[in-house]
């Protein structure tokens, strides 16, 4: 019901618009697993439905569309299937400002079944939480002084956390079995360690469990870290013939402190070799090739990720 009353009677009234009104929230799609994706539209519309019927300005963002300037708020998330089929939605509301995150609401279906339920709850829930939040940002700019007000004598600074000291921790793990992900791993322990640096973040290492859905939010919060990042071979694949080529199926879950906010399994193209390249340069090609595929779910979900 959910899938077909939003896909087909709900289109008209959150269609994408090419520019933002003033106060409007940006619905980015939601992220979910391949077996689950199908699910991901339909909730988002339900979700923005609910924001329309309570007066408030949504934006559709489509997945090569930039954030409008305009948009006040962003809201994205996660449909992410949990232990005993149950599903939950999770739902990050940020600051377009600044990216900080001022919310994070999910609800939680016992199974497929019932996940119309938990997307209508969160939908009810999501609109105060819009509200409030767009209620503050417009007091904050009445209260703010004019460009040709005299009130020159007062410096407000945010303080913020400097680039270097940033913290991304980082789990790599080889489920390919047979040691057959073992020269990948060690490439994307390498490739990672690099991708971090050149985007001013220092990373440290994490053991793969305590990444688990349940306790992977626990783990940034105490380890103080920006995020965590996971990555799990699940299939490498090098092939031998007159051009060196491979493979990789890489499971990815990022993790912030308060949620899951990406979690998906990345598959590559066969990745082409010069003639002659051998077992550990190849397999540097795939995982940067993994990175290359992250990059820009990493830009959206981290505004900073420049």
């Amino acid at each position: 019901m959910l899938v077909a009353g939003c896909v087909l009677g709900l289109a008209p009234a959150v269609r994408a618009e090419p520019a933002a009104p003033a106060d409007a929230v940006a619905l980015l799609p939601l992220d979910a697993d391949r077996s689950l994706e199908i699910y991901g539209q339909p909730v988002a519309s339900e979700i923005a439905r609910a924001l329309v019927a309570g007066g408030v300005q949504v934006v559709v963002v489509g997945p090569r569309m930039a954030v409008p300037e305009r948009a006040r708020l962003i809201i994205d998330g996660t449909i992410a299937l949990g232990k005993a089929s149950t599903v939950t939605i999770s739902l990050r509301v940020r600051n377009t400002a600044d990216g900080t995150i001022v919310d994070t609401p999910s609800a939680t279906a016992p199974g497929l079944a019932k996940i119309d339920g938990a997307a209508a709850e969160l939908s009810a829930r999501i609109l105060p939480i819009v509200r409030d939040k767009l209620a503050a940002l417009r007091r904050r700019t009445v209260s703010a002084p004019e460009p040709g007000d005299h009130d020159h004598g007062r410096v407000i600074q945010t303080p913020a956390v400097p680039a270097a000291d940033r913290v991304v921790l980082v789990a790599l793990a080889d489920s390919a079995g047979a040691a057959r992900g073992a020269p990948l791993l060690g490439a994307l322990d390498t490739a990672v360690s690099e991708w971090t640096a050149a985007h001013h973040r220092r990373s440290r290492k994490l053991e793969s469990a305590k990444l688990d859905p349940g306790t992977a939010p626990r783990a940034v919060a105490t380890g103080g870290a920006e995020l965590a990042i996971g990555l799990w071979i699940l299939e490498y694949a090098p092939e031998t013939g007159a051009l060196p080529m491979a493979r990789a199926r890489v499971r990815v879950r990022i993790a912030d402190a308060s949620a899951i906010v990406f979690d998906r399994v990345v598959i590559t193209d066969t990745v082409l070799g010069d003639k002659g390249l051998g077992p550990p340069e190849r397999a540097a090609r795939v995982a940067r090739e993994v990175l290359a595929i992250l990059r820009p779910h990493m830009r959206r979900l981290v505004s900073s990720w420049d």
